[in-house]
């Protein structure tokens, strides 16, 4: 768009004037302003007309870039899509492919078990009827072995209880008789006296069990009150050492490796410690530098081997213990505690 401008300015000017010589001739200087106004006409139409082109193809160009960037950003969409697609695409395909060659494994791997399950199947019948066959002929000749038993041991009993049983069936004979006859009235009252006798019989044995059973347990509280009476006597406060008397053995047996093992046994029915504090209280008590051994005397060890002989001879050891019991007697020397 065209315009004007409008100055006014003032231009300064200044010289010097040189004139002939004369009676005052010389020079002269002068100076001053000389007012100018100025008016500038700007014709800006061709520029305009270029800015306006140029504004055009900047649109253009706007619009290309939007145009561009919208058609790459589709593009980029289509791209994602289509890889995503694939990627998908491939991944299953892939498990699949995986899956169907597991399956495959799997299922030739459990057609194999179930064919090895048919054979132990058939072999598990083979067996049960094998024992099932060997279970019925073992249990027949078993069974007819302890029938024969049974009639044997029956014999046995009558063998041996004859007496009783020929009592019983002269008894018998005796009730039968006095039933078959017309002496009706004299069977009931024998009837009835026999099962008094045997009432009477009964109660006596069931008193004597029961007298028997009291006598147990009498037996068997005051061996409880002895031994609880005698704990409570040995826990007493200020109860000197030398009042507890309890018969026990302390033996000490060398070990394969050269060491010693000690071990503290008390005989039956006695108080044996139990607590392994107590137990090595006792050991240490044992093993003190302070006690004296002595050999045992020969009263008590003859008393000793009789005693063992007549348990050798009299009861039905086991091996073990006999075996024992003989290492003992043949062993090295008894020896005790010097009180």
């Amino acid at each position: 768009m065209s315009y004007s401008r409008f100055y006014t300015v003032s231009v300064p000017y200044s010289g010097t004037v040189s004139y002939p010589a004369s009676e005052s001739g010389g020079s002269k200087s002068y100076s001053g302003s000389v007012p100018v106004d100025i008016t500038i006409e700007v014709d800006t139409d061709d520029f305009d007309a270029s800015v306006d082109r140029c504004k055009g193809h900047v649109n253009g160009l706007t619009a290309a870039v939007a145009a561009t960037e919208a058609a790459e950003v589709e593009a980029k969409k289509l791209s994602s899509r289509k890889i995503a697609q694939s990627i998908l695409k491939g991944f299953f395909n892939y498990v699949g492919a995986d899956l169907s060659q597991k399956i495959k494994e799997l299922h030739s791997s459990v057609e194999s078990l179930f064919f090895a399950l048919v054979g132990h199947r058939e072999n598990c019948l083979s067996k049960r009827g094998q024992m099932q066959d060997d279970y019925n002929r073992i249990s027949k000749r078993y069974g007819k072995l302890f029938d024969d038993l049974d009639k044997e041991t029956v014999s046995r009993i009558e063998q041996l209880d004859r007496p009783v049983f020929l009592f019983a069936e002269s008894a018998r004979g005796v009730v039968d008789r006095n039933s078959n006859t017309e002496l009706l009235g004299l069977s009931t009252v024998s009837a009835n006296e026999n099962l008094r006798l045997e009432t009477v019989l009964a109660c006596s044995h069931v008193k004597q069990q029961a007298g028997t059973l009291l006598n147990k347990a009498e037996e068997y509280l005051m061996g409880s009150y002895i031994l609880t009476h005698s704990v409570q006597h040995m826990l007493e406060e200020g109860l000197d050492a030398s009042d507890i008397l309890l018969p026990m053995l302390f033996v000490e047996t060398a070990a394969g490796d050269g060491t010693l093992q000690s071990r503290v046994y008390g005989t039956e029915g006695t108080f044996v410690p139990h607590d392994e504090k107590a137990e090595q209280i006792i050991l240490s008590d044992f093993l003190s530098k302070d006690r004296t051994w002595e050999d045992l005397p020969d009263e008590d060890l003859s008393r000793i081997l009789a005693y063992i002989n007549a348990k050798i001879q009299s009861d039905n050891l086991e091996e073990r213990t006999l075996k024992t019991m003989l290492d003992l007697m043949n062993g090295p020397a008894i020896r005790i505690i010097k009180a």
